[in-house]
């Protein structure tokens, strides 16, 4: 993914230190601040290098259905949900969320998000099971800015941005409204690591704006390190880590969020559901809370 410009060279003012000039930060200096912002006020991550792919047609719906692990086929407008791209044997392709958006010119789209990276795979995944239905594809992660805002104070900031009181959202609804001086934005509830938080999504024309909007109001400026922190002490799965093109999907342990037993026929069903009337599989994704006893030794010398 091509580099934003001017919003890195505003980070690098702000103290970011990069890995790699096309990913986002890995820190602003100080690890520990950013992470204990997440747990006490509010943070920002820079994700704008996610995948995003659009999704225009009549048919998108009951295609998009039939090809991911959720009931997506009637999502309301301002809807989301999270799901999987598996293969015929439920191997991972891609660990996305849906979401049924408006787009400018009135037509009803739906949004695929998905990891950084994996934009050109999701597209190419959803293309090869298209046979006649009316479904259009385009890749938009280069043309949106994506941030997310986390912590106790994140709704608060977010609602004086926008000058009225974000409604209560269900899990992965968005909203979308006037930032500021930066024009429409989708906000999008997403407590995913178990904290409160919301993204903002907005043209990457606009992404200055919106940050400068962020941290003028307090919010502390956040890296890919302390993020990651966050994601593993939530057991919250990603690619290339924990899922690989060979892990099998009941593996990860989200059927609960991720995969819906009551409807229809879709690619991988059946190695799903075979796994769940087992009651097992061979190892599951799961979090360990060790309580570290501390011995203080008297050492006579």
């Amino acid at each position: 993914m091509e580099q934003n410009k001017d919003l890195g060279d505003l980070m690098i003012s702000e103290g970011a230190i990069y890995g790699e000039e096309t990913k986002p930060p890995l820190s602003f200096g100080d690890i520990q601040k950013e992470y204990a912002a997440a747990r006490t006020n509010a943070v920002a991550f820079d994700i704008s290098n996610r995948s995003k792919i659009e999704m225009t047609g009549p048919d998108v719906p009951a295609f998009l259905n039939n090809i991911c692990t959720n009931q997506v086929a009637d999502l309301p407008l301002g809807g989301g949900c999270e799901a999987f791209l598996t293969t015929a044997k439920a191997k991972a392709v891609a660990h996305i969320r849906v979401y049924h958006i408006l787009l400018a010119d009135g037509r009803h789209a739906y949004w695929v998000d998905g990891a950084p990276g994996q934009n050109r795979k999701i597209e190419e995944h959803l293309d090869h099971y298209l046979i006649s239905e009316q479904v259009s594809f385009a890749d938009r992660t280069a043309d949106y800015a994506q941030f997310l805002v986390m912590g106790a104070e994140s709704r608060a900031i977010i609602s004086k941005l926008i000058q009225e009181e974000i409604p209560e959202l269900g899990l992965h609804q968005f909203l979308v409204r006037q930032l500021e001086d930066a024009g429409s934005c989708q906000i999008r509830f997403e407590p995913d690591f178990n904290i409160p938080a919301y993204e903002i999504v907005c043209l990457k024309s606009r992404s200055v704006r919106v940050w400068n909007a962020l941290i003028s109001h307090g919010v502390i400026p956040g890296g890919t390190d302390a993020l990651d922190i966050l994601r593993v002490e939530a057991g919250y799965p990603e690619a290339g880590k924990e899922i690989e093109e060979t892990t099998f999907i009941p593996e990860l342990n989200r059927a609960m969020q991720a995969i819906c037993s009551t409807k229809g026929c879709y690619l991988g069903q059946e190695p799903i559901v075979m796994a769940r009337d087992r009651g097992q599989v061979n190892r599951i994704l799961f979090g360990l809370v060790l309580e570290i006893l501390v011995l203080r030794l008297n050492v006579r010398g």
